[in-house]
């Protein structure tokens, strides 16, 4: 027996890098792994496993056991209808962004900082292409970011611009890079380490599978020895739904303090009541309401897809009304496109 680290999979493929150096397509014994039913998949980067290489042939072998997570960084799948993992063991969350081409999306933005919340891991949001200018409705959300204690950082993957920062920011770290197609991910990373797409098709194409089309992640150990990233497709909606609605308040750091002191207490929504902290900490400009858009954005899609005790006194349907009745922000965007 031995163990490994899954760079990446599919279906029922892995490949592992074993601790003896070599990379080994593997598939899971029966299938499944213990704990892991119901979710969309078994095993995703980042994860340890422990594994039987075949006798038959060197690059090929059995998982047998998945070791303790510290973490998951994951999502819903609409599509399986289960909770998906797309990265584990990791020490940081990078939401790469862009300022246009495509255009910034708070939205999307806001739900990976929450996905992060959920995973108890840091957050870093990555303007990348910061070489077409940022104008002030991206730097004041940028600040925003800030204030709340998530990491930003501007850089440029075809000027070069702030790419030093960024390779001291992952140093020594696992991260994995999570945003929107067209934000410029794979540029960066041939940025941060010129030639690193060629090595990583090169693997793929060893083991007769595709150049990283799959929906997991796709791990790159760095050639320092101690960095890797883990890439992870474009997705246009990253879909929540792990999260009991009355609990969410406790994924918006600026928004979990305050709720302490609510005269609802526990009970309260945050969505329309009158006389709640939190909406009248929104209307004195205390917190930003784009931001507190998001929050009753998502949690009115955990609501459609929960069944719980509703509260006393205020419908689902009233509270919808009231969000409706709040000012959009302005930034004109869809949940996360």
């Amino acid at each position: 027996m031995m163990e490994g680290l899954v760079l990446w999979g599919t279906n029922n493929l892995f490949l592992v890098l074993a601790e003896d150096g070599k990379r080994r397509l593997c598939s899971i014994k029966g299938k499944r792994i213990k704990d892991q039913s119901g979710t969309y998949n078994a095993l995703s980067a980042g994860d340890r496993v422990e594994f039987v290489p075949d006798p038959g042939t060197r690059d090929r072998g059995l998982v047998i056991a998945l070791r303790a997570r510290r973490n998951v960084f994951g999502r819903f799948n609409e599509k399986g209808r289960a909770q998906q993992s797309i990265a584990a063991n990791v020490d940081l969350v990078v939401c790469v962004s862009s300022p246009r081409l495509p255009p910034f999306r708070p939205r999307f933005v806001d739900r990976v900082a929450v996905l992060a919340e959920a995973a108890h891991v840091p957050l870093l949001v990555l303007l990348n292409k910061a070489d077409l200018g940022v104008d002030e409705e991206v730097e004041s959300r940028l600040s925003c970011y800030e204030s709340l204690g998530y990491g930003t950082l501007r850089v440029s993957a075809k000027s070069g611009e702030g790419l030093d920062s960024l390779r001291r920011v992952l140093s020594g770290l696992t991260s994995v890079f999570a945003g929107q197609s067209g934000v410029g991910k794979s540029s960066l990373l041939n940025a941060l380490e010129p030639g690193l797409t060629l090595r990583t098709a090169e693997v793929s194409e060893k083991f007769d599978r595709g150049k990283h089309t799959t929906t997991m992640g796709l791990l790159l150990p760095l050639a320092d020895g101690v960095t890797s990233v883990i890439d992870t497709p474009g997705v246009r909606r990253l879909a929540l739904r792990d999260i009991e609605p009355d609990s969410l308040v406790a994924y918006f750091p600026e928004l979990a303090t305050i709720a302490t002191e609510c005269v609802f207490g526990l009970s309260c929504t945050h969505s329309g009541e009158e006389g709640c902290r939190i909406t009248g900490a929104v209307e004195a400009g205390e917190v930003n309401a784009d931001r507190y858009e998001s929050y009753l954005r998502i949690r009115e899609e955990l609501e459609s897809t929960f069944e719980y005790r509703k509260p006393e006194g205020i419908s689902v349907e009233a509270r919808r009304k009231a969000a409706r009745r709040r000012p959009r922000g302005g930034n004109g965007d869809e949940d996360d496109e």
